[in-house]
């Protein structure tokens, strides 16, 4: 039977979510009636910004949960909590109101069927429109100003059918814990299907929430990860008529460009080999220390076991080489910068100097890996000086101004990176993110080293983000509000 849009009411209950600090959020669950019996659920976390201190958004996040910290990091600044999409600004997002993240969206089988999208849309309407959510819209302005949710694809999956893809993936992940499994051509396959599959469902999960003026915002969506999963919306979006299943059916969605297979074969015993001989760099090291400690004998030079280790790397590989591998195919120099093995390093480049320019399945060079390896590495004394794998790639010629898929370089990974995991550090911490330049000792020494010849590009200097990419960059105007009125939004 049809259900028409009075068929469906709902249910909301909302109260103070005891995970979050400073009063800020609110968990809300909705249940979901058709024609007075239960069909479904929402349930979400409204988040108020207002009351989280200044520069300390991101750590308020954290301490919430993993799923808001993604979100908080992926849509938002982290300074005041501002939106970073152009497209929720144009749409009257603002952080002097809240924003609503949706969790969780479920309805019953029974009214999926054919790929059925009116008792969800029905639902998310009078969700977005409840006197709750919508505050005093009388007076221009609506309680919550935007909302985001991420596609759920097993939501588009019948309950049996989710049963059992779940035991499937348990099966797969207790495997790969207890065995290193080279990937082969066949298990790349199983995976890019899986991967299709799980996409086609996600776009099915996506209608209920197209009608209602979400969308997926492309910005957002060439980002790694789930990132085209994510479906976002302001007041300004969602107080348009409600749109037509078939309108929503035909939204086209981002697709990625396809991006280079990891390897497969010899070329992936070559990876695993180089990750396993990385590894036993660390090992060997404890172990010389310990004898040493305990008086068995003097602990061998590090030069001697680096030695010892890329002898038995090349032997290794050479026969891997000879039986069809490659290098430059496997990523290999890729592995051994993110290791920061400068003996291995040496020993691909000796090998295959072809390795100095390859890309990863990101599109990353090894100078841009060991950059944002080097990023990794700084503490509470700064950062190394002594950098052995990017002073080896330098002086091997690396090319400085190659640019990845964002348009950076490694200098500009360097400096992203560095102020990434600093506020990721700073909100693990519970302490105030700190916005513009990162000054520690031993970061202008590295980042005189990895400046292209022609200077940073445009993404290096704006960390990848830019209005004309759809993200917005703050920077600029938060400097010249520090000029003028000193570092404190909250003053004024």
């Amino acid at each position: 039977m049809a259900v028409s849009e009075t068929d469906v009411s709902i249910q909301l209950r909302h109260s103070l979510d005891e995970e979050g600090e400073y009063g800020a959020f609110t968990s809300v669950s909705v249940d979901i009636l058709v024609r007075g019996t239960k069909a479904g659920s929402i349930s979400g976390t409204i988040v108020n910004r207002q009351k989280i201190p200044e520069r300390y958004f991101l750590s308020a996040m954290d301490g919430h949960s993993s799923d808001l910290q993604y979100v908080a990091v992926s849509l938002f600044e982290p300074r005041l909590g501002r939106t970073k999409l152009q497209s929720l600004r144009d749409g009257g997002d603002d952080n002097e109101f809240d924003f609503l993240y949706i969790s969780t969206m479920h309805v019953e089988d029974q009214h999926k069927e054919k790929g059925s999208s009116d008792v969800g849309a029905f639902a998310l309407r009078q969700l977005l429109h409840h006197p709750f959510i919508k505050g005093r819209a009388a007076h221009g302005c609506w309680s919550v100003s935007s909302c985001i949710y991420i596609l759920d694809p097993y939501e588009a999956m019948t309950k049996e059918e989710k049963e059992k893809v779940k035991s499937e993936e348990r099966k797969e992940f207790g495997r790969r814990r207890t065995q290193t499994l080279p990937e082969t051509e066949e298990s790349l396959r199983a995976k890019e299907e899986k991967a299709r599959r799980m996409d086609v469902l996600a776009r099915l999960d996506a209608n209920q929430f197209l009608r209602n003026g979400f969308f997926q915002d492309i910005a957002v969506a060439r980002q790694e990860g789930n990132a085209a999963r994510f479906l976002v919306a302001a007041y300004g979006h969602w107080v348009e008529p409600l749109k037509s299943h078939a309108d929503a059916v035909a939204v086209q969605f981002y697709v990625a460009p396809r991006t280079p297979r990891p390897p497969v074969g010899k070329d992936a015993e070559i990876l695993e080999v180089t990750k396993r001989m990385c590894s036993s760099r660390g090992r060997n090291t404890m172990a010389g220390v310990s004898s040493m400690m305990i008086g068995l004998h003097p602990p061998t030079r590090d030069g001697a076991a680096d030695r010892d280790r890329a002898s038995a790397y090349q032997t290794e590989i050479a026969r891997l080489v000879a039986e069809g591998g490659s290098l430059a195919r496997s990523n290999a120099l890729h592995a051994a910068c993110a290791n920061k093995d400068p003996a291995i390093v040496r020993c691909i480049l000796n090998m295959d100097p072809m390795t100095l320019e390859s890309r990863d399945p990101s599109n990353s060079t090894p100078l841009m890996i060991a950059a944002a390896t080097a990023a990794g590495m700084s503490n509470i004394d700064g950062m190394p000086r002594d950098q052995p794998v990017i002073d080896e790639l330098i002086g091997r010629g690396a090319q400085k101004g190659a640019v990845n898929l964002d348009g950076m370089t490694a200098y500009g990974t360097l400096k992203s990176m560095v102020e990434e995991y600093g506020m990721a550090m700073n909100a693990m911490m519970g302490r105030a993110v700190q916005t513009g330049p990162r000054t520690m000792p031993g970061l202008a020494e590295l980042e005189a080293k990895l400046i292209p010849p022609g200077g940073p590009t445009a993404a290096d200097r704006s960390g990848g983000a830019s209005a004309q990419s759809g993200f917005i960059d703050y920077k600029e105007e938060d400097a010249e509000f520090d000029r003028e009125y000193g570092d404190h939004y909250s003053d004024y």
